[in-house]
Protein backbone atom coordinates (compact mmCIF):
# COMPACT_ATOMS: atom_id res chain seq x y z
CA UNK A 1 0.00 0.00 0.00
CA UNK A 2 0.94 3.54 -0.84
CA UNK A 3 -0.12 6.32 2.27
CA UNK A 4 0.28 9.94 1.28
CA UNK A 5 2.47 11.66 3.60
CA UNK A 6 2.72 15.58 1.95
CA UNK A 7 1.12 17.04 -0.95
CA UNK A 8 1.06 20.98 -2.46
CA UNK A 9 -1.43 22.77 -4.25
CA UNK A 10 -1.06 24.25 -7.37
CA UNK A 11 -2.71 26.03 -10.48
CA UNK A 12 -1.86 26.89 -14.04
CA UNK A 13 -3.89 28.03 -17.43
CA UNK A 14 -2.22 27.73 -20.98
CA UNK A 15 -3.18 28.81 -24.48
CA UNK A 16 -2.39 27.15 -28.18
CA UNK A 17 -3.08 27.97 -31.23
CA UNK A 18 -2.22 24.36 -31.99
CA UNK A 19 -4.03 21.86 -29.94
CA UNK A 20 -6.22 20.97 -27.05
CA UNK A 21 -3.94 18.62 -25.55
CA UNK A 22 -0.46 21.53 -26.48
CA UNK A 23 -3.05 24.06 -24.36
CA UNK A 24 -3.26 21.38 -21.57
CA UNK A 25 0.66 20.77 -21.72
CA UNK A 26 1.11 24.84 -21.12
CA UNK A 27 -1.30 24.42 -18.10
CA UNK A 28 0.83 21.79 -16.77
CA UNK A 29 3.66 23.79 -17.37
CA UNK A 30 2.81 26.94 -15.88
CA UNK A 31 1.52 24.67 -12.79
CA UNK A 32 4.80 22.76 -12.22
CA UNK A 33 3.81 19.67 -13.09
CA UNK A 34 4.21 18.93 -16.75
CA UNK A 35 7.21 16.79 -16.51
CA UNK A 36 5.74 14.27 -14.40
CA UNK A 37 3.61 11.31 -15.35
CA UNK A 38 0.37 12.17 -13.44
CA UNK A 39 -1.97 9.42 -12.38
CA UNK A 40 -5.72 10.73 -10.93
CA UNK A 41 -6.89 9.28 -7.54
CA UNK A 42 -10.37 9.80 -5.98
CA UNK A 43 -10.91 12.30 -3.41
CA UNK A 44 -9.17 11.07 0.40
CA UNK A 45 -7.18 12.68 1.67
CA UNK A 46 -5.36 10.35 5.28
CA UNK A 47 -5.90 11.76 9.12
CA UNK A 48 -2.29 13.12 9.58
CA UNK A 49 -1.42 14.49 5.88
CA UNK A 50 0.79 17.81 6.03
CA UNK A 51 0.23 20.18 3.08
CA UNK A 52 3.88 21.75 1.66
CA UNK A 53 4.45 24.77 -0.21
CA UNK A 54 4.52 23.35 -4.19
CA UNK A 55 8.30 22.53 -5.15
CA UNK A 56 9.87 20.85 -7.77
CA UNK A 57 9.19 16.76 -8.47
CA UNK A 58 11.89 14.90 -10.26
CA UNK A 59 11.06 14.67 -13.84
CA UNK A 60 9.77 11.65 -15.12
CA UNK A 61 8.30 10.55 -11.48
CA UNK A 62 5.01 8.74 -11.06
CA UNK A 63 3.36 11.14 -9.35
CA UNK A 64 -0.58 10.88 -7.48
CA UNK A 65 -2.99 13.76 -7.67
CA UNK A 66 -6.12 15.32 -7.65
CA UNK A 67 -6.69 16.90 -10.57
CA UNK A 68 -9.25 19.45 -12.12
CA UNK A 69 -9.15 20.48 -15.39
CA UNK A 70 -11.21 21.77 -18.37
CA UNK A 71 -10.30 22.30 -22.37
CA UNK A 72 -11.94 24.04 -24.92
CA UNK A 73 -11.76 26.05 -28.11
CA UNK A 74 -12.05 29.79 -27.71
CA UNK A 75 -13.76 32.20 -27.57
CA UNK A 76 -14.71 30.98 -23.65
CA UNK A 77 -14.14 31.28 -20.03
CA UNK A 78 -13.50 28.98 -18.16
CA UNK A 79 -12.64 28.28 -14.36
CA UNK A 80 -11.87 25.29 -12.50
CA UNK A 81 -11.16 24.50 -9.36
CA UNK A 82 -10.80 22.00 -5.98
CA UNK A 83 -11.38 22.90 -2.23
CA UNK A 84 -9.60 20.26 0.62
CA UNK A 85 -10.07 20.24 4.12
CA UNK A 86 -8.62 17.74 6.13
CA UNK A 87 -9.71 15.61 8.85
CA UNK A 88 -10.18 12.57 10.82
CA UNK A 89 -10.86 9.40 10.21
CA UNK A 90 -9.84 11.36 6.44
CA UNK A 91 -10.13 14.30 5.29
CA UNK A 92 -11.91 15.30 1.79
CA UNK A 93 -10.50 17.00 -1.98
CA UNK A 94 -13.17 17.88 -4.32
CA UNK A 95 -12.99 19.28 -7.57
CA UNK A 96 -15.21 21.00 -10.03
CA UNK A 97 -14.87 21.54 -14.06
CA UNK A 98 -17.13 23.31 -15.17
CA UNK A 99 -17.21 26.61 -14.24
CA UNK A 100 -16.78 30.18 -16.51
CA UNK A 101 -15.70 32.76 -13.47
CA UNK A 102 -14.34 32.34 -10.02
CA UNK A 103 -17.58 32.98 -8.09
CA UNK A 104 -19.18 30.06 -10.03
CA UNK A 105 -16.33 27.60 -9.32
CA UNK A 106 -16.35 28.77 -6.00
CA UNK A 107 -20.16 28.68 -5.29
CA UNK A 108 -20.67 25.19 -6.70
CA UNK A 109 -17.60 23.95 -4.19
CA UNK A 110 -18.88 24.88 -1.54
CA UNK A 111 -22.57 23.90 -2.32
CA UNK A 112 -20.58 20.38 -2.60
CA UNK A 113 -19.16 20.62 0.93
CA UNK A 114 -22.97 21.63 2.17
CA UNK A 115 -23.96 18.34 0.57
CA UNK A 116 -20.64 16.25 2.07
CA UNK A 117 -21.45 17.73 5.66
CA UNK A 118 -25.13 16.44 5.35
CA UNK A 119 -24.40 12.97 4.52
CA UNK A 120 -20.90 12.20 6.46
CA UNK A 121 -19.81 12.93 10.33
CA UNK A 122 -16.50 14.24 9.63
CA UNK A 123 -14.24 15.81 12.10
CA UNK A 124 -12.87 18.63 9.34
CA UNK A 125 -10.69 21.85 9.27
CA UNK A 126 -12.84 24.75 7.80
CA UNK A 127 -12.35 23.71 3.45
CA UNK A 128 -9.43 25.70 1.69
CA UNK A 129 -10.37 26.81 -1.89
CA UNK A 130 -7.87 27.26 -5.33
CA UNK A 131 -9.45 28.26 -8.18
CA UNK A 132 -7.56 29.12 -11.94
CA UNK A 133 -9.62 31.33 -14.34
CA UNK A 134 -9.08 31.52 -17.88
CA UNK A 135 -10.36 33.79 -20.73
CA UNK A 136 -9.55 32.07 -23.84
CA UNK A 137 -8.89 34.54 -27.05
CA UNK A 138 -11.59 33.48 -30.08
CA UNK A 139 -9.51 30.81 -32.72
CA UNK A 140 -7.16 29.63 -29.83
CA UNK A 141 -7.49 26.23 -27.46
CA UNK A 142 -7.07 27.08 -23.79
CA UNK A 143 -7.13 24.89 -20.64
CA UNK A 144 -7.06 25.37 -16.79
CA UNK A 145 -5.73 23.17 -14.15
CA UNK A 146 -5.99 23.18 -10.59
CA UNK A 147 -4.52 20.05 -8.51
CA UNK A 148 -3.72 18.80 -5.54
CA UNK A 149 -0.80 16.76 -5.90
CA UNK A 150 0.56 13.94 -2.97
CA UNK A 151 4.52 14.77 -3.51
CA UNK A 152 5.66 12.30 -0.62
CA UNK A 153 4.73 8.69 0.47
CA UNK A 154 5.03 5.75 2.91
CA UNK A 155 5.25 2.29 1.56
CA UNK A 156 3.39 0.01 4.11
CA UNK A 157 3.23 -4.09 4.25
CA UNK A 158 -0.14 -5.95 4.52
CA UNK A 159 -2.49 -4.10 6.05
CA UNK A 160 -1.84 -1.70 9.15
Amino acid sequence: MILPKKYFVTKGKGVSSVSPLMAFNNALREAGIHGLNLVPVSSILPPNIVEEAPRRLPEGSIVFLVMSEKRVKGPAKISVGISWARGHPHGYVIEFHDGNSYKDARDRLAEMWEEIRAKDRLNMEEPRYLIEELDVPDGMYGSAVVALVFSEYDFLKGVP
